[in-house]
């Protein structure tokens, strides 16, 4: 377990100046209501037993879902090594291994990879406070380098006003060496907020690496729009952690220069169509307007200014949901599906879903227990064509979507009791 830096005690907060937010959002957007303002409903979420499932589909006439795994807690990312193993965050506390993922008997290994940072012990650890990894992805040479790359929350210091901890988040890298991590190094650190999100990391062409980041850091409502941050913004970098020459804030003063584009909320999900390589992303919206995105240099996705979703607990519809020099959404959801992971499928093992878009939904509508798999059919410009709503009989919060070596899908659910389920074609 890595200990909380001694410097805690005593250390200045190390958050920027705000800006004077309240009379900046006046005129655009309603006092906002925060979800945890909001009374919690739902549907119990209880698997309806240990399965097969078999679900018809528009265009695969049925799949099976099989459970390969149980007994994680609160899963939020999984990655594939070659061999068919595969990596799974357990949010904020541990990463572990699940070995022979893609076999007929998978075995998930009690230990947990060797020194990952965690800070689960700490004093003055809010219940919204999510330190500790968050998203885990292989560098595309694993096997000749075997490195790995992963976000997490760092703990700074102690913010005096709301007596809560103040965290960075930090992409970080390492060798996989067994069951541990060795030769680690922080690639890229953010600066310390109050209430740190999540984040998702995805390889781009040759040696790009992108890195999205949260702005619901608390006090701060307006960073996504200031270019002096992280939060709220896709961020760009080398595999080595330096900065490519190209990125749009490189020469900007003040700007950090890694970032790529700006203005999101919670952009949970990042992935690159095959067919053209072009960069989308998923993203919550507060309630309803959530967003798939294109992901283009330099643009600004509008939040909070601009969204298509209203306040937690209700409020008007916004007049003007996206503003000149906006980045409009290839697709918004409302009510909202609280997206998370996504993935395109290339498999062959599905031949009818080849190039589809897979969105892992957590809830439709704030109603707690109606998580789901959407598939998304786009055609060659991004646009949606069709949708459909998988695995909802299932009652999960879904949270992360890959494809395995097999051709297979496999999703993570976030519950108390995470599960990882394989989706494969059902024998005729």
């Amino acid at each position: 377990m890595v200990k909380f830096p001694e410097e805690y005690w005593g250390r200045k907060t190390l958050r920027g100046a705000a800006l004077g937010v309240a009379a900046t959002l006046a005129s655009v957007m309603p006092a906002p209501a925060y979800s945890s303002d909001v009374k919690e409903v739902g549907v119990p979420s209880q698997l309806p037993g240990p399965g097969p499932f078999i679900f018809a589909s528009a265009e695969e006439a049925k799949v099976k879902v099989e459970i390969i795994a149980s007994g994680l807690s609160h899963a939020y990312s999984l990655a594939f090594l070659p061999d068919g193993d595969a990596l799974i965050v357990e949010r904020g506390m541990r990463l572990r291994l699940l070995r022979g993922a893609t076999g007929a008997d998978p075995k998930l290994i009690a230990q947990p990879i060797a020194n990952i940072p965690t800070y689960v012990d700490l004093p003055h650890l809010h219940p919204d406070d999510v330190l500790g990894i968050q998203a885990v992805a292989l560098d595309p040479d694993f096997a000749a380098n075997r490195q790995i790359f992963f976000t997490y929350n760092k703990p700074i210091g102690l913010d005096p006003a709301t007596q809560r901890i103040t965290a960075a988040t930090v992409l970080a890298r390492g060798e996989l060496d067994g069951m541990r991590l060795t030769k680690m190094k922080d690639l890229l650190q953010g600066e310390a907020v109050v209430g740190a999100g999540g984040s998702r990391i995805l390889f781009g062409k040759g040696n790009e690496v992108f890195v999205s980041v949260g702005a619901l850091s608390v006090g701060d409502i307006d960073s996504a729009q200031r270019t002096d941050n992280i939060y709220g913004k896709i961020l760009r970098i080398s595999r080595d952690g330096t900065i490519p020459p190209d990125n749009p804030f490189v020469k900007t003063a003040g700007a950090r220069p890694e970032i790529w584009t700006y203005g999101h909320r919670d952009p949970l999900g990042l992935a690159m169509d095959p067919r053209s390589g072009r960069i989308v992303a998923s993203e919550h919206g507060p309630q309803g307007g959530d967003e798939l995105n294109e992901i283009r240099p330099g643009g600004n996705y509008g939040w909070p200014r601009f969204t298509f979703g209203t306040d937690y607990g209700g409020s008007s519809l916004p007049a003007n949901p996206v503003g000149a020099d906006i980045q409009a959404p290839l697709m918004f959801w409302s009510p909202s599906v609280a997206p998370n992971g996504i993935a395109f499928y290339t498999g062959k093992i599905l031949p009818e879903w080849k190039n589809n878009l897979f969105v892992t939904s957590a809830r439709r509508g704030q109603i707690n227990g109606t998580g789901a798999l959407l598939r998304i059919v786009l055609n060659d410009n991004l646009q949606e064509v069709r949708q459909e709503i998988l695995l909802d009989s299932l009652h999960q919060r879904l949270k992360d979507v890959g494809q395995g070596p097999d051709g297979k899908l496999y999703v993570v659910t976030d519950e108390d009791q995470s599960v990882v389920m394989r989706i494969g074609p059902a024998a005729p």
